[in-house]
């Protein structure tokens, strides 16, 4: 099920689930048991959708329960309608302030990162040449290389569209790192395969 989908998915109206509306709406206090049980599901979707991943959905959900518990503990009334607008925007407030963090410490980073003077490379315009190096291979080669990496079929995949054994195309492609190696100048790989 998708992020979106296990959103759309939880359970509403559950947050005042074991107190009703009412009971609220006359002052009782709220058992923050009963909101987190009733509401702790749609917030980890809603974190998820939010963050992208399913452990920090987590995380600005526990978050937010732990904002509202101290503000509740200071504060007795705080919480006096339902539960869900609130910590709704709590998540949300949260994920916008982790964004706004990780966007400062890659500013950061990028300011603070200088590449030593032997990592400056460039490239020759033979080694960026692919279309040219390609050409130079055989066809069936050629096509042997660009089904496996440019369209990134499995051997099995590429040896049934060429019709041949997964064996030949594990010959084709070793015989194509070769011959590409030897015209883009890259020593490193042909001594791998030695």
């Amino acid at each position: 099920m998708s992020d979106a989908a296990a959103f759309a998915a939880a359970p509403e109206g559950k947050a005042m689930a074991s107190q009703s509306a009412g009971a609220v709406m006359r002052g009782e206090s709220v058992v923050l048991d009963d909101v987190y049980a009733a509401e702790i599901e749609r917030l980890v979707a809603l974190g998820t959708v939010l963050s992208g991943d399913s452990a920090a959905g987590e995380d600005l959900a526990h978050d937010a329960f732990l904002q509202l518990v101290q503000r509740v503990q200071r504060e007795p009334d705080y919480l006096r309608g339902p539960a869900w607008p609130l910590l709704r925007t709590m998540v949300v407030r949260l994920a916008l302030q982790r964004r706004r963090a990780w966007a400062r410490e890659l500013r950061r980073l990028a300011r603070a990162w200088q590449p030593a003077s032997n990592e400056s490379w460039e490239p020759g315009v033979a080694v960026l040449d692919w279309h040219a190096a390609l050409r130079t291979l055989p066809p069936r080669m050629r096509a042997t290389v660009v089904l496996f990496y440019g369209e990134d079929l499995s051997t099995a995949q590429t040896a049934a569209a060429l019709k041949c054994s997964p064996r030949t195309v594990e010959i084709q492609l070793r015989a194509a790192r070769r011959r590409l190696a030897a015209q883009m100048q890259w020593d490193d790989i042909q001594e791998a395969e030695r």
